[in-house]
């Protein structure tokens, strides 16, 4: 509970709202969380997306490869950015109500999730392996995954939006597979052992297979509280920020779906 004139310590909140934040992120495990550049000097981070070409041969004794496999990667630039969240409360607010500052620093840490949920789907948005689908069905997902042509599917996973989870719930295939089963939070069953999630911040006639490294938030600084106070107005200011920036590096694992024009 909050101190009347002074509120809580830096440090509280700071951890407060930093588990918070993380908690959420983890909820779902969409992504992976990397704490690399916690610690090294710089505001730039390169990520190469790479790929790897090349055959197997079945050779006779003594003969040797015609084809000799190679890794290409492109290499793209991201800037580290600030995200920061700020709310006011005044003195005589939280004599109103003691736990007004506890609501809004949870407030606040579910606005900062979401903010970088966002930016994940940015970055999910610019998987290049594509298939188009004419009907979203079971069928449909069995067909992108023999294109994506892995055979070890382990740790994939399948979100989609709404839409598109209503089409899936439909499918007889899938009703009769799993029960339309919740599993987890946001997960509500499995397409071919692949676990089946949604969000809103899916577009329409879109779904994606991918798996949780194939885009990595790179933490530079876990979370920080500074806060500020107006002696004559009783004004209190805090604000909460995060450093790091979120970024696709591998795709290898992932395949966009969209509707057939």
């Amino acid at each position: 509970m909050a101190t009347l004139g002074t509120g809580y310590e830096n440090f509280i909140i700071e951890n407060k709202m930093t588990d918070l934040v993380n908690t959420l992120l983890d909820a779902r495990s969409l992504m992976t969380v990397d704490s690399s550049l916690s610690g090294v000097a710089g505001l730039k981070k390169i990520v190469n997306k790479y790929t790897y070409s090349g055959a197997v041969e079945k050779l006779e004794k003594g003969a040797k490869n015609t084809v000799i496999g190679s890794v290409a990667f492109v290499p793209t630039e991201y800037e580290i950015e600030r995200y920061q969240q700020t709310f006011r409360y005044n003195d005589m607010d939280v004599m109103q109500d003691p736990y007004l500052l506890d609501t809004a620093t949870s407030g606040a840490s579910v606005v900062m999730a979401n903010k970088i949920k966002t930016d994940y789907f940015t970055e999910l948005a610019k998987i290049s392996n594509g298939f188009e689908y004419t009907a979203f069905n079971y069928a449909a997902i069995v067909d992108a995954l023999a294109e994506l042509n892995k055979e070890v599917e382990e740790n994939m996973f399948i979100i989609m939006g709404n839409d598109l989870r209503a089409k899936i719930r439909k499918d007889s295939d899938f009703i009769s597979s799993k029960q339309g089963e919740i599993l987890y939070t946001g997960q509500f069953g499995t397409i071919c052992g692949l676990p089946v999630l949604f969000s809103k911040l899916v577009p329409a006639d879109t779904a994606y297979i991918t798996k949780k490294d194939a885009i990595k938030f790179f933490v530079k600084k876990e979370g920080s509280v500074e806060q500020d106070r107006d002696i004559e107005t009783k004004d209190n200011t805090v604000t909460y920020d995060r450093y790091g920036v979120m970024a696709l590096v591998d795709e290898t694992y992932s395949i966009k779906l969209t509707k057939k024009a």
